[in-house]
């Protein structure tokens, strides 16, 4: 397989390490699959938004609504800290 074949693969929300944390958080994904190694998910909960991302270099998140971010091991914290 090429680079150029492994960058189209489709990778659905439900597979992706930041999908268990957000929904037991209460939170609803908006975006479904996205396509390539560098990836970003929408999240809402209310009027909260937060974007998970899955990048070149590391996987990490942020919050829209407080602007709060961080990497992939202190998302649970934070959005477990969120009553929206």
């Amino acid at each position: 397989m090429t680079f150029e074949q492994a960058n189209q693969a489709i990778h659905p929300v439900t597979t992706q390490w930041h999908y268990d944390t957000m929904i037991a958080a209460g939170f609803i994904p908006e975006t479904l699959e996205q396509t390539g190694f560098v990836r970003a998910y929408k999240y809402t909960k209310g009027n909260h938004v937060i974007w998970a991302h899955t990048g070149a270099s590391a996987d990490y998140w942020r919050d829209e609504t407080t602007r709060a971010s961080g990497f992939w091991g202190t998302l649970k914290a934070h959005v477990n800290s969120i009553d929206a």
